[in-house]
């Protein structure tokens, strides 16, 4: 997907600055009220794919006493705490690395990846999903502190009763 949309920038921002020198050097491609709408159109199309490639590599994560809100681009999952069984850090990898790993059977299995270019590491949460009877997932959260961050989710899960709380750090 990233590659498309470097592509599209890549021939959307070469066919501005060739119009553009082109109506410098010698007779102008587009001109007048053409010239206007090219511009702009080209502009607000470079203008689109910047934001979504950027919107792709951020994430925020917002951590509270009534669960955690994870965001990247368009994609959120909102978890209550009562519903994290534990939190460990997860071994620096590459994401491809990390999907690779998990068809090895002594390898933990993971249900959502919430990776950014670029971070190699993170945590790795088990989710109770379907309430207190539902089966447990393991998420991975990318994150450039990780160990920051599992102890604030340590804080906020607090010890279970009949689970105990995970920390690697």
């Amino acid at each position: 997907m990233f590659g498309f949309l470097g592509l599209m920038l890549g021939v959307t921002a070469g066919a501005l600055t060739g119009v553009a020198i082109k109506g410098l050097i010698s007779d102008p491609v587009v001109t007048g009220g053409g010239a206007v709408a090219f511009y702009a159109a080209f502009g607000i199309s470079s203008l689109m794919t910047m934001f979504v490639m950027l919107n792709y590599i951020t994430m925020t994560l917002r951590i509270s006493a009534d669960g955690f809100d994870v965001r990247l681009g368009m994609k959120s999952a909102v978890v209550k705490t009562d519903d994290l069984v534990a939190v460990r850090v997860a071994e620096p990898q590459s994401r491809m690395t990390r999907a690779a790993a998990q068809t090895r059977p002594n390898m933990r299995s993971i249900a959502k990846m919430w990776s950014v270019l670029g971070v190699k590491t993170g945590v790795e949460l088990d989710v109770r999903v379907g309430g207190d009877d539902g089966k447990v997932e393991t998420w991975f959260i990318a994150s450039n502190d990780p160990e920051s961050l599992n102890d604030k989710l340590v804080e906020v899960i607090g010890p279970a009763d009949d689970e105990s709380v995970e920390s690697d750090s």
